[in-house]
């Protein structure tokens, strides 16, 4: 089984923007190959204590090795991540500026510890046209707090956002979270007419189109140091399968393995010193697996160890997510010894693959504890961090910092004030690594 995810909340003064085609813009960077100049891992406080170089002689940037995650000096970087989203949903601009500023949202993040924010955005973010204005039936910004984004379009909101948080030593990790602002979609394509509509341009959304917004963006930023990875598609899911081997899904154009190999060398080709980060999918249904183990939307990376992505090593990342019960309630969180018999599922999902590749969590979180499942969601939690620790994988991405997300809240509560609980659970995470 898998959790249902959900779209972020609306401001209730918010509307939708109406996306149209900027094709000629987008061409005119994706032929503009020169980039920028080359990251040079500038965290400084960042990093850890390792240093190593790259296996390929002729890898650039960014590397992954034995599980852990180097900058293009050889440094090693603890990912202490937060996730931001807004870009993603029809506002397509962060989240909660309607009363606070944005450089101070990137300034808040770091000021908590984090140093690296997985970004969510959709194709809507780079096509819409329509200006960031305040009015009746308008989106609702705080002027005073955000003039310098009055009047930019999402695109140019997004330039000015990840200028910031690179001036501010944030590593980013840009997400494509889905092909609508409207929706979670299964796929990385829309090939369903039914649902052109969901599209920025009410026309099929291919994987080609998919690949090109993906190398768009990594050339974009190609000369922002601190712009670190990509990670492809946000919880491939329902119809998908990781690759062949399930009867009733034999259509290739549903694997998501060969599909994330199609996008990574897209990425690669438009920016190489970018790393690769790749969600797992559902099961996969092949005889070879344990479909039968309960597992998030995203979190199943079981068929890796006998269909390996073809993705090089040294830029590849596994990024899971994972859930406790205030998102989806599995059966394994009802067994009697829960939430030590949880240990092996994560093994069997995910950390079985770690150190050979670098395994990042991309999500994981809750309510800690207001929540539907009250204090199970706090042992959840607990349990998980425990895990982590134990098998040494300190690296991750929490959900999330605006408190208006559905089964989770963020690391802010509903009054703006910090999870000072939720903040002492990650600090754990993160060790001496701080």
């Amino acid at each position: 089984m898998v959790a249902r995810r959900w779209l972020p909340t609306l401001h209730p003064g918010a509307t939708r923007l109406l996306p149209a085609i900027v094709g000629s813009v987008l061409l005119c960077v994706l032929t503009a190959c020169g980039g920028g100049e080359s990251a040079n891992g500038s965290g400084g406080s960042n990093a850890g204590s390792t240093t190593a170089a790259p296996a390929d002689a002729t890898t650039a940037g960014y590397f992954a090795q034995a599980g852990k995650i180097y900058d293009p000096g050889g440094q090693e970087i603890q990912i202490r991540g937060i996730n931001h989203f807004g870009f993603n949903n029809p506002n397509l601009r962060p989240e909660q500026l309607w009363r606070m500023g944005w450089k101070e949202q990137i300034a808040q993040m770091k000021s908590l510890g984090f140093n690296a924010i997985r970004l969510l955005f959709v194709p809507d973010t780079l096509y819409g046209t329509t200006p960031i204005v305040n009015g009746p039936g308008k989106i609702f910004i705080d002027e005073n707090l955000n003039a310098e984004l009055i009047g930019k379009t999402p695109l140019q909101v997004l330039d000015l956002w990840m200028a910031e948080a690179d001036r501010q030593g944030m590593y980013v990790l840009l997400n494509l979270y889905s092909v609508s602002m409207q929706t979670q979609y299964p796929t990385w394509f829309v090939s369903n007419p039914a649902h052109f509509h969901l599209v920025y341009n009410n026309q099929a959304y291919t994987k080609e189109n998919w690949a090109r917004d993906l190398a768009f963006v990594a050339q974009r930023y190609a000369s922002l140091p601190h712009f670190f990875g990509i990670d492809l598609y946000n919880e491939p899911h329902d119809v998908v399968r990781w690759s062949s081997g399930d009867a009733n899904v034999n259509d290739p154009v549903y694997f998501w393995k060969e599909a994330a190999e199609f996008a990574s060398a897209a990425v690669l080709a438009a920016n190489p010193k970018l790393l690769i980060f790749v969600e797992g999918s559902n099961g996969n249904y092949d005889g070879i697996e344990n479909s039968n183990l309960p597992m998030n939307w995203a979190e199943n990376f079981q068929p890796q160890a006998y269909k390996p992505l073809n993705v090089p090593a040294d830029k590849l990342v596994l990024s899971p997510h994972t859930y406790g019960p205030d998102v989806f309630m599995k059966s394994s969180f009802s067994a009697s010894n829960f939430p030590a018999n949880l240990v092996a599922d994560w093994d069997t999902l995910f950390g079985q693959f770690y150190p050979t590749h670098a395994v990042v969590i991309g999500e994981f979180g809750g309510y800690y504890g207001p929540g539907a499942s009250g204090q199970q969601d706090v042992a959840w939690q607990n349990a998980f961090v425990q895990y982590l620790q134990g098998k040494g994988m300190s690296n991750s991405f929490y959900w999330c910092y605006a408190p208006n997300s559905g089964g989770t809240g963020g690391i802010l509560d509903d009054n703006l004030n910090v999870r000072l609980d939720k903040m002492a659970l990650l600090q754990q995470l993160w060790g001496a690594g701080q």
